[in-house]
């Protein structure tokens, strides 16, 4: 019985040494893939968005001394796109400079990793246009010409404010299929330019293409006041405030815009809508306060200049404005102290130095006033007010020029 058991236990591991055998037989043949089926797997991978399993695979691949020409090309190209995709820049690049190093170039893999760094989808801190305008200038060398990568390249130039470039790109862009955006960047180029006129045709050509970006009216508004079309600035900013309603910027535009035109009423009502939105809005006080000096309305004035200072201390323009109306009320030792305090906020402001010196003058304090007179000429020299009344200081002092 003993020996037919040991027989039976014999046969069982002929068995299962046999069994384990083919097994291991068997995954050593899986193992063993060829590097086309590999890629074939990696590449299956990269089309399905799983670009970390592919990065795997194509890594095996690119340690293979032994691939042919054309996989090797693929599997460095593939590898490419899948650190693109993975925004790894530095592993592109990598790739790429092996793929070059074999004799390869790929304007469609530089002008990948220079859209790497311009950071449309914010997967950095921020975009890196020199590094940009690097290598979509390769690609661009390399015969790309897609409308989508003229607007890449186009707009990394103007970034690096190669405003030529760019403006003959976006014409020609502008040809082919224009955008709203094609036109914004444009009208910015004018504007550095200082063509103007040219600008707000550009920003109005934008807003014919689409008028729901609360920007081009913005932008249209400011530049209608610069080429000193009011009327013009009102109209764009109250087709803005229909678009948006709760957009501070719009109504301190327009307020601004009232005041131009001297219509203190409708500026007011446009700037109370303003600091009803942004309680914060020190700029809109102070507008406020130079409607009610208009209306001589002066204790009106400096409470709402006091409300522009409360929300931001530093804001010099607010300090001026209540010495100014001190200097209109001969509270001269006042207005010395207020502008004293403009003078302490931005010491190489000329305006502030001036009027500190007038206020000196007014209050009989000549050699003061001569003082910041000096000043501020020093800062300004073709500044004729404090020039005027310093040649009057000196001719009281008995200086001789």
């Amino acid at each position: 019985m003993l020996k037919k058991f040991f027989n039976l236990l014999l046969i069982f591991l002929l068995l299962f040494s046999i069994t384990s055998f083919a097994l291991a037989q068997n995954e050593t043949v899986e193992s063993e893939k060829s590097p086309s089926e590999v890629f074939t797997e990696a590449l299956n991978d990269y089309n399905q968005g799983n670009y970390a399993l592919a990065e795997e695979k194509f890594n095996t691949l690119i340690e293979n001394d032994k691939l042919d020409e054309g996989l090797e090309f693929s599997v460095l190209y593939y590898s490419t796109m899948t650190a693109v995709n993975r925004n790894q820049a530095a592993k592109a690049i990598n790739y790429l400079e092996r793929m070059n190093n074999l004799g390869y170039q790929s304007g469609k893999l530089n002008w990948k990793i220079g859209e790497l760094y311009l950071n449309k989808d914010n997967q950095f801190d921020s975009a890196n246009f020199e590094e940009a305008l690097k290598y979509l200038k390769i690609a661009e060398a390399e015969g790309v010409t897609e409308l989508k990568f003229k607007r890449d390249l186009a707009y990394v130039q103007l970034e690096n404010d190669n405003f030529n470039n760019a403006e003959k790109l976006y014409q020609e862009i502008i040809e082919i299929d224009p955008t709203a955006a094609d036109y914004l960047n444009l009208a910015r180029i004018k504007e550095v330019k200082g063509n103007l006129n040219q600008a707000v045709e550009y920003y109005e050509s934008a807003l014919d293409l689409n008028g729901s970006q609360s920007s081009l009216y913005l932008n249209l508004g400011n530049l209608y006041q610069q080429v000193n079309d009011y009327n013009s600035a009102v109209s764009i900013y109250n087709q803005g405030i229909k678009i948006r309603n709760d957009f501070a910027p719009y109504y301190i535009g327009l307020g601004e815009s009232y005041l131009e035109l001297e219509n203190l009423n409708e500026a007011k009502s446009a700037l109370e809508k303003a600091v009803e939105i942004n309680t914060n809005s020190y700029y809109g006080y102070y507008l406020m306060g130079q409607i009610e000096k208009e209306r001589d309305n002066y204790n009106q004035a400096l409470n709402y200049y006091g409300q522009s200072l409360k929300y931001n201390p530093d804001y010099v323009q607010a300090y001026l404005a209540e010495g100014q109306i001190h200097l209109e009320r001969e509270e001269n030792y006042r207005a010395i102290s207020r502008f004293s305090l403009a003078v302490e906020k931005n010491p190489d402001y000329a305006e502030s130095r001036y009027l500190l010196g007038l206020a000196y003058y007014r209050a009989d304090m000549l050699e003061a006033a001569r003082a910041e007179l000096r000043k501020a000429l020093h800062i300004n020299d073709n500044y004729q007010e404090p020039r005027e009344l310093l040649d009057r200081v000196e001719s009281e002092l008995g200086i001789n020029n």
